[in-house]
C-alpha cells in the first residue's frame, strides 16, 4: 500500500512540475533561450518583464497556443535588431499575444516582409500591442496566404511605411495552385493606424494562377469570402492612399470606424474605403468620415468600383477571348486589360469587359456621418452595382446617414459604370440628399443601362418619424478632442453621460458640473466612446466622440 501511495504522489510531483515549467519567464540577456522556448513543444506561455528583447535572428513560433505576455506596450519591446524578412514568423497555431509592443526596427529585408508573418497558421489573436517601425508591413501571410482568423484588440500600428494588414494577396501560383474561397474570420476591434501608411488593411482576394507557359495567367473565383470579418470602432488616422482597400471581396461588417481622410501628399485615385470587382455583401454602418481642406486635389469617401472586369476575371483558358491581352500574376500593368479603350466598346468589340456581372452587389450604407469638405468630390460612388440600400441595414432596419453641408447643386453620390451602369439602388429621404445629388452616369457599351429594368429611387419624403433634438442645445468641441470637452450651451442640459463602445458608463456630469461649459475627461484613454446627453426637456442624443492625443 505505501509502495502505491508513492507511486501517486510521485505522479503527482511530476505533473505538477510539468505544468509549472511549461511557464516560462524571459530574461532579456538570454534572446536565445527565448527562441528555443518558442519551438520546444512544450512551453505554453513566455512572461517579458518590461525591457527592450534584440532579436538578430527571426523568432520561429512553433508552439501552438503559445501565449506571450509583456508589461505594457510602452515597458515591453521585442525587436528586430538585424536585417532579415519577419520579426515573428508564426508557424503554430492560436498565439495569445498581449501587452507588448513588436518592433520591426525598420529592418525587414525585401518588399512585402511584415513584422508578423502568418506562416500557414491561423487564429492568432493581439490584445494591447503596437505593432511598429515596418518599411512593408505590420501584418501578413507567407506566399499568399490569408490571415485565418487573425483578431486585433485595442492594437495601434504606427512608423508602417506600406500596409498595417494584409488580410489576404491572390496569387494561387506562390501557393502551388492551392484555390483559396474563404477566410476564417478576422476581428479588428478598437484599433488605432497612425499617420504613415499607404494602406491601413487591405485584402486582395480572389485566385490568380499562372499556369499557361508564357506569362499569362487566369483567375478561378471570382471573390473570395471573409465570412463575416469585422472591422469596428477602430480610428484610422491620415492614409496615404486607402484606409480600407479589398478587391474581390465578400461578406465583411465595417462598423462604427472614424476615417481621417488623405494626408497632404496622397496621389490621386485615393479614399478611405475603396473596393473593387465582384464586391458582394458589405455593411458599411455608423462610421464618420472626415477630409481636411488642405488636400491638393478631390477625394471620394467611399468608391466602389466596378470597372475591372476585362474578360480575364471568368475565362476558362488564358487569353483564349481575347489573343492580344495578357495576364501577368505578378502584376504591373499587363496583368490588366487595356484600359485605354474601355469606352469603345460598342464600335470595338476588342475593348469590351465581360459585362456588368463583375459590379458591387448586395451593398449596405446607413448610420454614417460623412462631413463637408471642399476637398470631396462624392461621398459614395459605385459602378456597375446592383441592391445598393443607402439608410437602410441588411436586416431592413432604416438609419439615416448624416450628408452634411453641400446644396441642391452638390454631386453627393455617383452611380456609374461603363457596360449597363448601376441599378436597383435605394436612397432613402432624411439624408440631406435630393434627386439632383445624385450623379446617373450614362453607359458606354450598347446593352441597355439596368436601371430601366431595375430602377434608381431617391426618396423625397420620409415614412420615418424621427424626434429632432437642437443640436445646438447639446454640441460640444473640439472633436477629436485631446484631453478636454467645452459645450457651446449648457442651458438646456441636465446630465452628460460618457460610456466605451461596450457600453459601460465611465462618466456622469450633473448640470452643476457643467457651469462653467467644460468639462476635464484627460484620465481617458485615447479611442472612441459615445457621448449621451440628457436634455431638461427629457430628450436626449448621442453623439460620437474620438480621444487622441
Amino acid at each position: 500500500m505505501k509502495t502505491k501511495n508513492a507511486w501517486f504522489i510521485f505522479i503527482a510531483f511530476a505533473v505538477c512540475f510539468s505544468t509549472k515549467a511549461q511557464i516560462q519567464t524571459a530574461d532579456v540577456n538570454n534572446i536565445s533561450q527565448i527562441i528555443n522556448w518558442m519551438k520546444d513543444g512544450v512551453t505554453t506561455k513566455i512572461i517579458f518583464p518590461a525591457g527592450t528583447y534584440n532579436f538578430t535572428s527571426t523568432i520561429s513560433l512553433e508552439n501552438d497556443d503559445l501565449i506571450l505576455e509583456g508589461s505594457g506596450m510602452d515597458e515591453t519591446i521585442i525587436k528586430l535588431a538585424a536585417v532579415k524578412n519577419s520579426l515573428i514568423d508564426a508557424k503554430g497555431n492560436n498565439a495569445h499575444i498581449s501587452k507588448l509592443t513588436l518592433d520591426g526596427g525598420h529592418n525587414q529585408k525585401s518588399w512585402g516582409n511584415p513584422i508578423f508573418r502568418f506562416n500557414k497558421s491561423k487564429g492568432h489573436y493581439f490584445e494591447d500591442v503596437l505593432f511598429t517601425n515596418s518599411k512593408w508591413m505590420g501584418i501578413a501571410g507567407i506566399n499568399a496566404y490569408p490571415t485565418d482568423g487573425l483578431k486585433l484588440i485595442r492594437c495601434e500600428f504606427s512608423n508602417i511605411d506600406l500596409m498595417c494588414l494584409q488580410i489576404f494577396n491572390r496569387n494561387t501560383i506562390k501557393r502551388g495552385g492551392e484555390v483559396i474561397v474563404s477566410v476564417d474570420k478576422v476581428i479588428i476591434d478598437e484599433c488605432i493606424f497612425h499617420e504613415g501608411y499607404e494602406t491601413g488593411i487591405s485584402s486582395d482576394n480572389g485566385n490568380d494562377r499562372e499556369d499557361s507557359g508564357d506569362g499569362t495567367g487566369r483567375r478561378y473565383t471570382e471573390s473570395t469570402s471573409l465570412s463575416g470579418t469585422e472591422i469596428t470602432n477602430c480610428i484610422f488616422d491620415k492614409s496615404k492612399q486607402f484606409h480600407i482597400a479589398m478587391v474581390q471581396s465578400k461578406d465583411v461588417l465595417i462598423q462604427n470606424n472614424t476615417f481621417y481622410g488623405m494626408t497632404d501628399d496622397a496621389g490621386g485615385g485615393c479614399q478611405p474605403i475603396h473596393m473593387e470587382q465582384f464586391t458582394h455583401n458589405m455593411e458599411i454602418y455608423d462610421n464618420t468620415f472626415y477630409m481636411d481642406n488642405t488636400v491638393e486635389q478631390k477625394y471620394m469617401y467611399i468608391h466602389i468600383n466596378g470597372t475591372e472586369g476585362h474578360k480575364r476575371v471568368t475565362q476558362q483558358q488564358p487569353s483564349n477571348t481575347y489573343p492580344t491581352w495578357t495576364y501577368n500574376v505578378y502584376g504591373s500593368n499587363e496583368r490588366r486589360a487595356d484600359t485605354s479603350c474601355a469606352k469603345e466598346g460598342h464600335i470595338n468589340k476588342d475593348c469590351k469587359r465581360d459585362v456588368h456581372a463583375y459590379g458591387p452587389r448586395n451593398i449596405y450604407v446607413a448610420g454614417n456621418t460623412f462631413n463637408e469638405s471642399t476637398k470631396v468630390s462624392n461621398y459614395f460612388s459605385a459602378n456597375e452595382g446592383e441592391n445598393i440600400q443607402i439608410g437602410i441595414k441588411k436586416d431592413g432596419t432604416v438609419s439615416l446617414n448624416k450628408f452634411l453641408g453641400g446644396d441642391e447643386n452638390s454631386a453627393k453620390i455617383h452611380l456609374g459604370g461603363n457596360d449597363e451602369g448601376t441599378g436597383d439602388v435605394l436612397i432613402k429621404a432624411g439624408q440631406n440628399v435630393v434627386p439632383s445629388n445624385v450623379e446617373i452616369k450614362d453607359v458606354y457599351f450598347d446593352l441597355p443601362a439596368i436601371r430601366l429594368q431595375k430602377p434608381i429611387v431617391v426618396e423625397t419624403k420620409s415614412d420615418v418619424s424621427v424626434t429632432k433634438v437642437n443640436q445646438e442645445e447639446c454640441s460640444f468641441y473640439p472633436n477629436p478632442s485631446s484631453g478636454s470637452l467645452s459645450f457651446k450651451n449648457t442651458i438646456n442640459i441636465k446630465s452628460v453621460q460618457i460610456i466605451d463602445l461596450s457600453g459601460n458608463k465611465l462618466k456622469f456630469y450633473t448640470k452643476s458640473e457643467l457651469s462653467s461649459n467644460f468639462l476635464k475627461i484627460k484620465d481617458l484613454k485615447p479611442g472612441t466612446y459615445m457621448v449621451n446627453i440628457l436634455l431638461e426637456s427629457g430628450e436626449q442624443t448621442t453623439e460620437k466622440l474620438i480621444i487622441k492625443y
